[in-house]
């Protein structure tokens, strides 16, 4: 993989994660968050 490319898939992972924050954030009840926060950790150990 290249620089560019890595650069590349970075920024895509950071605004993902921005993207997940905000969802969170905004989530209308604390089921919803905890449901996306679940999601979110389920994604992130699956990449490791």
């Amino acid at each position: 993989m290249n620089f560019t490319a890595k650069l590349r898939a970075r920024r895509v992972e950071a605004r993902n994660r921005k993207a997940v924050a905000r969802a969170i954030d905004m989530a209308s009840t604390p089921a919803m968050r905890h449901e996306l926060m679940a999601i979110a950790q389920a994604q992130v150990s699956s990449l490791r």
